[in-house]
């Protein structure tokens, strides 16, 4: 598919669950274009700057008065609370893991007072940054997500599960277990059990693969949830693009 058609398509399906939303007389933007380029960066990836040229020089004739590089950046810190509507409803099974994003690479800890991430172990190894975890459904969707420091124990993010007890049955490895707390929604599974929990693993591949989200460059804490924010939302937005449907037995029950 052609950048600009592909580019056009997602604006399409952006502006349709939007709607109509108030654009005010300094804004050279509207809220489904400024929500499509957080979307188109998060599948870009990289650093924003390069993002903004590639924007700039290559798909300019789509957003005719997009603004400097600066007013994008105040754009996208104050419309990404649009990017909640994107994520998907729970369905009676959903699964959960946590995904590490690497900040600035660990020989640089502590260099500066303004350091966000901290130090933790992400796939065998030490990164300096922070970790998210991501509650997704039966069919491979991002329900929810929540964001903290790499040092965090899993444990730390079951209210991301724990807030849908009524709704939807977790499953999650043991990492997610908490002494004298076992919520009656969190299903631990042991090694060898429910073999489909491994679709999580598939979304976060899709993450490192698709997202280049193993490592980011933001250095503020709404940049970092903005960015998160964008990855959930276009993972959501291309599944239904591509009408994406997992063959995974167990969604049938």
């Amino acid at each position: 598919m052609p950048q600009d058609e592909f580019i056009t398509r997602l604006f399409c399906m952006i502006d349709e669950v939007l709607g109509p939303v108030k654009k005010y007389p300094d804004e050279s933007l509207y809220a489904s274009e400024v929500v499509t380029l957080m979307v188109l960066f998060a599948i870009k990836g990289g650093r924003f700057r390069a993002f903004y040229r590639w924007i700039y020089y290559n798909h300019r004739a789509l957003f005719p008065k997009l603004p400097d590089v600066t007013r994008v950046c105040r754009l996208f810190q104050a419309h990404q609370g649009y990017l909640e509507r994107f994520l998907a409803e729970p369905t009676m099974l959903s699964i959960i893991d946590t995904y590490g994003i690497e900040l600035i690479h660990p020989r640089r800890e502590d260099y500066t007072d303004s350091q966000i991430g901290r130090k933790g172990i992400s796939n065998g190894r030490w990164i300096v940054g922070v970790k998210a975890a991501f509650l997704i459904n039966s069919r491979g969707e991002i329900i929810d997500w929540a964001c903290g420091t790499a040092n965090l124990a899993d444990n730390a993010f079951r209210d991301v599960a724990t807030d849908y007890g009524d709704e939807t049955v977790v499953f999650t490895d043991n990492g997610f277990r908490k002494k004298g707390f076992d919520p009656a929604n969190l299903r631990s599974c042991n090694h060898g059990e429910w073999n489909d929990r491994y679709l999580v693993e598939r979304v976060l591949s899709w993450m490192t693969e698709v997202f280049s989200a193993k490592k980011i460059f933001h250095r503020t804490v709404d940049g970092i949830h903005m960015r998160i924010g964008a990855i959930a939302a276009a993972f959501n937005i291309l599944l239904k693009m591509n009408d994406y449907k997992p063959s995974m037995t167990w969604f049938a029950l």
